[in-house]
């Protein structure tokens, strides 16, 4: 049996890496030639393109396992060597284990590639490309947010806040530390939350620490509401959501459960965390899909033409209603649970009930 399983595994592993290789340079091919033809230089041809590496990994994957199933099958249907196994008393259920173990191994990097890989490119890639388009007029220089805040540099102050609100024009959570020309921090204000109305921000439940620069005890203020004079315009803080996606999946984690002790809705941030487990599951669903196959062993019954159908097909409607109710998840349509793991589970359950259905007709 030993023997039997490591033929399986063989065949298996053969065709994924295949299929690696094969979409891989059709994607290099493809990106590199359109790299040049916008008339860039070779090194930053190829920095762009291994930080878009990891993405496109994300997206590879589930196809690979499910080429990799169709077509070690069919190799092995195609030379008999399926019949000659299920002969020797190797049992459907021990085929779907089998397979199932294999495609494991790219559950786990699946998601070593999306919740740490993905999150470090992302991190590279703002802060060597895209860092130096705002003029020095409108760019913040940002921190990482680690520590459960945002965090920017101005003009003359430092500021923190927990979320950015775009439909309201909100900051929640807000921090502002005043320095003078020595560097030195002469005022501190937290307050609730800071609404921009008419050019201004207008601080809620405001504390104020003033004159901490002179020698005497500082003072303190609390004001029910104030004008503050934040510069930045709500459309400055559009560039913090985006430093989400250089969190690796702890930190991530670790944000959300801070952020919603605030009350606010982390649906859109929900879906961000749960999708990376989704599309590393969807690795183990996509390898079982077409393991059904293994019920009519006849290498008659085997067609490339239509593996390749079946596998275009697949993998359209799989991207295409996984991405649209994702999109609804993050407009807050739909719960983020439903949005990600729905069109997964039904292909879970495809897999479940095309087993279930085969097994009794073979017994």
């Amino acid at each position: 049996m030993l023997i039997l399983s490591s033929l399986i595994v063989k065949e298996w592993f053969r065709s994924l890496i295949s299929a690696l290789i094969v979409l891989f340079f059709l994607i290099t091919t493809g990106d590199v030639i359109n790299g040049f033809l916008q008339g860039k230089d070779f090194l930053r041809v190829v920095l762009e393109y291994s930080l878009k590496m990891p993405d496109l990994m994300g997206k590879m994957l589930p196809i690979c396992c499910l080429v990799a199933s169709l077509f070690s099958l069919n190799k092995l249907k195609s030379h008999s060597e399926l019949i000659a196994i299920l002969a020797a008393g190797y049992s459907y259920t021990k085929i779907y284990i089998l397979i199932g173990s294999c495609a494991l191994s790219m559950v786990g990097l699946q998601f070593l590639n999306l919740g740490y890989i993905e999150p470090y490119a992302n991190k590279v890639k703002r802060q060597e490309i895209q860092k130096s388009k705002k003029s020095e007029g409108r760019y913040l220089t940002r921190s990482s947010i680690e520590g459960g805040k945002f965090w920017y540099k101005s003009q003359d102050y430092f500021a923190a806040f927990d979320y950015f609100d775009r439909d309201q024009k909100k900051l929640k959570g807000i921090e502002v530390f005043w320095f003078n020309n020595q560097s030195q921090t002469n005022k501190i204000a937290t307050a609730d939350e800071a609404r921009f109305e008419n050019g201004r921000w207008i601080f809620t439940n405001v504390k104020e620490l003033v004159n901490l620069d002179h020698v005497g005890f500082p003072q303190i203020y609390k004001i029910p509401e104030k004008v503050l004079g934040l510069k930045e315009v709500p459309e400055d803080f559009g560039e913090f959501e985006a430093d989400l996606t250089t969190l690796n999946f702890i930190k991530l984690w670790e944000f959300i459960r801070r952020l919603s002790k605030t009350g606010i809705n982390m649906n859109e941030f929900n879906v961000i965390l749960l999708n990376k487990l989704a599309l590393s599951l969807s690795c183990l669903i996509f390898a079982l899909i077409p393991v059904s196959a293994i019920f009519n062993p006849n290498r008659r019954s085997s067609s490339f033409g239509k593996n390749v159908v079946f596998t275009l097909l697949v993998t359209i409607c799989f991207w295409v209603s996984h991405s649209s109710l994702v999109a609804f998840g993050n407009s807050g349509r739909l719960p983020a649970f439903i949005a990600v793991f729905v069109i997964p589970g039904v292909f879970l359950i495809y897999v479940v009930r095309s087993f279930w259905k085969n097994q009794k007709l073979a017994v």
